[in-house]
């Protein structure tokens, strides 16, 4: 609830503190007085647009506060963003600033203006002539259908759609991915067939390159080993083995007649030893050499397809193994679109079911709804002087959103024997006021914004009308605090707290300035509604009578 608004150097209020009370407060005063300034002092502060404009001439500033007994969603807003909290009191300003930045403050600390937007919408809610107009809106009309179903089956069908047009976007992307994806999916298979077709090994092509040297010698070798034989052994054993032996021999013989040639023949001995062993490892080592002509063209072959394979997929063996593994990898994914796609158009189906049964309950809530909010409607508008307006809220199926599968009309017979209409159509700007008031009425009770502020809501209506109106006004101030903004005296006097709005002028400069009023204060102002400028005795006699009933009214209503 609002009880206090703090207005200070806005357009032509200088300063203005008003304390508003529980219950139904009525603001009145002359045309040009400076209502909307008010109205437009609440629109800031809840974070309407701003501008300089709205500096009074000769201030550096304007500046608006707020002060309302808070609630539990609001509470849970400032816990959340980390604001400070009061004992049931919360408070939100704004400052426009001719230089610098615009301020905005929750509980004194500095606030985005999307979180005085947000916080506002658990507080005051203002309610216009656009807002009336809001009421032709098939969302708004759905919206008021929603308020008595429960909460989960709506939940559920917006999640439901959610999720059906997730899968969608998921399936067009994958449908997309795979068109693309044909020509894709041939290259790399060709890349790892081929790969594969070589069956490449880690260190196959050092070895070959090898192999190959080695056999492209092989002829020069073969020459080389067929010397070392041949001076070995020579060709009836007169090698240089057969001469170290022989030599040895020879001067093991001789050592009685000179003792040092026992060390030459020891020394061919060993030589003998060591040209024996030599003379048995090249001919094993001969016999190893392979005479298959066609080997090196063999290995020939086998580098240039090895070396092909580089040229396209990497400097080395491994590498290529490398490219090949990720190829597979690719290629087994874009395989998988398929499976992919398919699982998806299963989720899809099992989804859209679950949405449809979910939007089934929904649509037959919304009709049990819409026959309640009938019926209470009905009633409203008896007691709101249109006793032959009826009203029938159609419902048909429409193409899925997220809100189900619903589209909804208001119509309306506004006289006997007149076809229904969409209220767009049909209704006059009085008509749709009372008919969005009957509205607040029924839902009065549940509605969980604890102020509403209505202004024009008198527009287009006069007489017996206009008194029902200020009627239903004190009767939905019993659910929640209700500020009204209005110039006729029917609805004035139900308020249970009255202010006046007064503009004067004083050294060439204009001043707005509001005030409450008490007693006979009251019946002065009701009486200027009533009869103009001047107070006579009719026009106060007139006002004590309407003040009368009025409290006879609200007395019987308690």
């Amino acid at each position: 609830m609002l009880f206090e608004l703090q207005i200070k150097d806005f357009i032509l209020i200088r300063q203005a503190q008003i304390e508003f009370k529980e219950g139904f407060n009525v603001i009145t005063g002359e045309t040009g007085a400076g209502k909307s300034m008010i109205l437009g002092a609440i629109e800031l502060v809840m974070g309407g647009q701003a501008s300089r404009e709205v500096i009074r001439i000769g201030a550096e500033s304007a500046f608006v506060r707020a002060a309302f007994f808070t609630t539990e969603p609001a509470n849970a807003l400032l816990i959340e963003w980390g604001f400070p909290t009061d004992e049931g009191v919360l408070q939100i300003s704004r400052e426009i600033q001719q230089k610098g930045k615009n301020l905005s403050r929750i509980n004194g600390q500095i606030a985005t203006l999307n979180q005085v937007k947000t916080l506002s919408e658990h507080l005051i809610h203002l309610h216009g002539q656009n807002d009336n107009q809001q009421l032709f809106l098939k969302g708004e009309q759905l919206a008021l259908l929603d308020a008595e179903i429960d909460g989960s089956v709506l939940s559920a069908v917006a999640s439901e759609f959610e999720r059906m047009d997730a899968i969608e976007k998921e399936l067009t992307e994958l449908e997309e991915k795979r068109r693309d994806s044909n020509r894709r999916m041939d290259f790399l298979s060709f890349q790892v067939d081929e790969i594969e077709a070589a069956s490449l090994k880690s260190g196959e092509d050092d070895a070959l390159e090898q192999e190959f040297d080695f056999a492209r010698h092989a002829e020069k070798i073969s020459e080389v080993i067929e010397g070392a034989e041949s001076w070995l052994t020579g060709a009836y054993d007169e090698g240089a083995t057969s001469t170290a032996s022989s030599l040895a021999g020879q001067m093991d013989r001789l050592v009685s007649y000179d003792a040092r040639l026992e060390s030459f023949a020891q020394r061919f001995k060993e030589l003998f030893y060591l040209m024996d062993d030599l003379s048995k490892d090249v001919d094993r080592y001969k016999a190893s050499l392979e005479t298959d002509p066609e080997r090196l063209d063999t290995i020939g072959r086998r580098l240039d397809q090895i070396n092909s394979l580089k040229s396209k997929y990497g400097k080395t063996i491994d590498e290529i193994l490398a490219f090949a593994d990720r190829a597979s990898e690719e290629l087994s994914g874009l395989r998988q679109i398929d499976e992919t796609i398919e699982t998806l158009q299963r989720a899809y189906q099992e989804v859209s079911a679950a949405y449809m049964r979910d939007a089934v309950t929904l649509s037959a809530a919304r009709k049990a709804s819409a026959e309640s909010l009938e019926k209470a409607l009905m009633t409203q508008f008896a007691e709101l002087n249109m006793p032959q307006a009826k009203l029938k809220i159609e419902l048909e199926n429409g193409k899925p959103t997220t809100h189900g599968v619903d589209e909804v009309d208001f119509t309306i017979s506004t006289n006997a024997g007149q076809p229904f209409r969409s209220l767009k159509k049909v209704v006059s700007g009085g008509e749709l006021s009372r008919i969005m008031l009957g509205i607040k009425i029924v839902q009065g009770h549940r509605d969980a914004i604890p102020s509403l502020i209505f202004d024009e809501i008198d527009a287009g209506i006069s007489g017996i009308t206009a008194n029902v109106v200020g009627e239903k006004l004190y009767a939905l101030g019993r659910y929640s605090q209700v500020i009204c903004i209005t110039h006729l005296p029917q609805i004035a006097v139900f308020g249970d707290r009255h202010f006046v709005i007064n503009k004067k002028s004083e050294d060439d400069l204009t001043e707005t300035e509001i005030r409450a009023l008490e007693n006979e204060q009251i019946v002065g102002e009701i009486a200027r509604l009533v009869g103009g400028m001047e107070m006579t005795e009719t026009t106060k006699k007139h006002a004590i009578e309407m003040l009368n009933y009025a409290d006879k009214i609200k007395s019987h209503r308690g």
